[in-house]
């Protein structure tokens, strides 16, 4: 394998994980938003509160990296009270 060949190789796994889902701010209460942020992903709640902080105060938040795979049922659960969010 050339050099070439082993970095593309490499370049493919590394994509694969840098995959983010973002939330971005509304206007929907923050109890809900905490619970269906806990919901999605199984963290405890200040981490959840944290999440929904920054979102609220930078227009934005990493809710979660990982794979696309990983990041889409996270993503659909968001979605089901109409959370606004994208995987990046």
């Amino acid at each position: 394998m050339s050099v070439k060949e082993k970095h593309e190789v490499l370049t493919e796994d590394i994509t694969d994980v840098l995959h983010k889902l973002i939330l971005y701010n509304s206007n929907h209460m923050w109890e809900d938003v905490i619970r269906q942020l806990q919901k999605a992903t199984g963290y405890d709640i200040v981490h959840c509160e944290q999440i929904a902080v920054i979102a609220h105060t930078k227009g934005q938040a990493i809710v979660k990296s990982g794979k696309a795979e990983e990041l889409i049922p996270v993503d659909n659960i968001l979605k089901e009270i109409y959370l606004i969010t994208e995987i990046i």
